[in-house]
């Protein structure tokens, strides 16, 4: 009876705890330089909200938002729940209380590439969605790309859209060397941001020529294990190698962020939401 009521404590007190695990999150700040550069560029990058809600209205992530200053919020996919037409509406609130801030610049993660490529029930409602975010002024880059001035520098903005085939569950399935030249050119002089959802294929995004490639995807591995990283990626592979935080390719970086949100599996075990905030200075 004693070992019951101890279990049935240690369950409660576990529950607790990963209820407040999903409700919180933290700002994840990272330093770059680059001779690409003549001044600061700050960004806020947002990945996987899967429409969650922060507090009231998201106000906590807004506020976090605001505090950082960016001059970009780039978000590399899912910002909904593909599935659930009524995820769709609280995507586009959040997308509207970040338009304000700074210039958003988003690409599909997989969440949104699959109702927009294939011909499924909630479809129409995904197009109508999209339309609404386009007008609010959000940049969808969806293999596609566009140049910003910040002070006297060019930044070079792309958006990767790969195959559904690439989300396939329990293979690894390899992205042709040639993707992304094929449907983003070569990559450009100035500084190059590249949004990609999914981290698996992160060497073949530096190899195309991105300074910067924002990942998500991973949702940093639902459980965390101290000292050796992630334990299972969302298409069921064990111990990802390319599962969240900062990838050094030579002089070219990736970052792939925890995640914002869940869905099926709701839950974050050492492995706390993160919005993840980059600063990239010339070079020293």
């Amino acid at each position: 009876m004693k070992l019951m009521i101890i279990i049935l404590c240690l369950l409660l007190c576990y529950l607790i705890w990963q209820y407040q695990e999903l409700k919180k999150f933290e700002v994840t700040e990272y330093e770059l330089h680059s001779k690409k550069v003549t001044e600061e560029l700050r960004i806020v990058m947002i990945s996987d909200l899967h429409a969650h809600v922060y507090g009231k209205d998201n106000e906590p992530l807004f506020s976090a938002v605001r505090e950082k200053k960016p001059d970009l919020i780039l978000i590399p996919g899912d910002m909904i729940v593909g599935k659930k037409p009524a995820s769709y509406e609280t995507a586009y609130r959040a997308f509207e209380g970040l338009v304000p801030v700074a210039p958003v610049y988003f690409s599909n993660g997989n969440h949104e590439s699959k109702p927009a490529r294939k011909n499924l029930p909630y479809s129409p409602d995904f197009f109508a969605y999209e339309k609404k975010v386009k007008k609010l002024g959000v940049h969808i880059l969806n293999n596609a790309s566009e140049t910003v001035r910040h002070g006297a520098d060019e930044i070079n903005i792309y958006g990767a859209e790969i195959d559904m085939a690439c989300y396939a569950k329990g293979k690894k399935v390899p992205l042709a060397d040639s993707f992304l030249e094929e449907h983003l050119g070569k990559a450009g002089d100035s500084y190059n941001i590249l949004l990609a959802h999914n981290p698996a294929y992160s060497p073949k995004y530096a190899a195309w020529g991105a300074d910067l490639s924002l990942c998500g995807h991973n949702h940093g591995g639902l459980v965390r294990i101290p000292g050796i990283g992630s334990l299972i990626s969302p298409q069921f592979v064990l111990f990802p190698k390319y599962d969240a935080g900062r990838f050094s390719f030579g002089q070219r970086e990736v970052i792939i962020g925890r995640g914002l949100g869940t869905h099926t599996f709701h839950i974050r075990i050492f492995n706390r939401a993160e919005l993840v905030f980059i600063r990239v200075l010339p070079e020293k």
